[in-house]
């Protein structure tokens, strides 16, 4: 059987490779589309770069579809030239010859557990400070190694955020630095909080600093404060660190950070739990997969590419619109809405295997 284990695996792995970049290609040709009237005056080489850095990322997740679809391409071929007909009249069992497309299943998710948790993050992150920058106009800005932002506002000021709460707007750690021409700090404000309320920011508990003209420097405290302050929370809330540009570790020091500041971290434990849960999507798009390709024989692929659509489609609404919507709602704990869709898809899998006739 390793003769066979080898063919099998060969096929699987050219059908992968060739899904693979596919299903990146036309990712990249319609988003750059998408972008099209964003990208018109920026140099082609940012474009480019950003498109670089993405690669990753976008190969994570076309994953699993690829996966999918080479179980049905690898076993559908096998099928059509009677090879597993005669594996069969050889009395090898179903699982036996399905065995190196599973394991290499596997493998594929092993290898997107590790790059989600190197790779990936670093250059995501790169790709979006391109995007911000380059292509959107957003002044520059700095994360400092605990995910600090150091933010250009307009007229000559900075902004410090320690924390963000997205959906809301609230800051935690509010420093505004106000500088001169010269670039001379004429005055600083420091808020434990700050609030987008009517239009305006709203301070609390801090203290207003500001330089003399004898060179020395006066603080204020104050128990609530406004700020006139051009930039919105939907500004601000464009470069806080995404879960995406975080791996667990990173991402896990996040959430601590937040719950000791009092902000909501549901949806932020949420996404740790599907960083985890991710990787694994690839196994079960190779079990629906064998299981499919198994009960159509002898399909074309016409009906390959129909199923792989079909799959993806059910699995992409059970997984983020329904289950992982439940979890930041807090309906069910993350956990849960991460790795549901994953036991449902796996369960029908591997049931649909297991009745086939061996």
């Amino acid at each position: 059987m390793r003769i066979v284990d080898r063919y099998i695996g060969i096929e699987f792995l050219k059908a992968l490779l060739f899904s693979i970049t596919a299903f990146v290609a036309i990712y990249c040709i319609v988003d750059l589309f998408d972008r099209i009237g964003r990208f018109l005056d920026v140099p082609a080489r940012f474009v480019a770069q950003y498109y670089l850095y993405r690669l990753p990322g976008v190969g994570f997740q076309v994953m699993p579809v690829a996966v999918l679809l080479a179980s049905l391409v690898s076993l559908g071929n096998l099928a059509r030239h009677n090879e597993l007909l005669a594996l069969k009249m050889a009395r090898v069992s179903t699982l036996r010859i399905v065995a190196p497309l599973l394991l290499l299943s596997l493998l594929a998710s092993l290898l997107t557990l590790t790059l989600s948790e190197s790779l990936i993050p670093a250059m995501n992150e790169r790709a979006l400070n391109i995007y911000h920058v380059k292509v959107l106009k957003i002044p520059a800005f700095q994360r400092s190694r605990e995910h600090d932002i150091w933010y250009r506002a307009k007229g000559n000021r900075f902004l410090h955020i320690s924390l963000m709460e997205t959906a809301t707007g609230i800051v935690q750690g509010f420093t505004l630095f106000e500088l001169s021409p010269e670039f001379q700090l004429i005055r600083r404000v420091d808020a434990r909080e700050a609030r987008w309320q009517d239009e305006q920011w709203h301070l609390t508990d801090g203290s207003v600093s500001r330089t003399r003209p004898d060179g020395g420097y006066e603080a204020n405290a104050f128990a609530t404060m406004k700020v006139d302050l051009e930039e919105r929370p939907s500004d601000l809330a464009m470069v806080v660190r995404e879960s995406e540009e975080m791996n667990s570790e990173e991402l896990r020091d996040y959430i601590d950070r937040l719950v000791k500041s009092g902000v909501n971290s549901l949806r932020y434990q949420v996404d740790l739990a599907v960083k985890g849960a991710m990787p694994f999507v690839s196994l079960v798009m190779g079990l629906i997969g064998i299981a499919f390709a198994l009960r159509t024989g002898k399909g074309g692929v016409i009906a390959w590419a129909g199923a792989c659509v079909l799959v993806a489609v059910c699995y992409w609404i059970l997984f983020f619109p329904f289950s992982v919507s439940l979890g930041r709602g807090g309906v069910v704990p993350p956990f849960l809405a991460a790795w549901l869709p994953n036991a449902l898809f796996a369960g029908a899998g591997l049931t649909s295997l297991l009745t086939l006739k061996r």
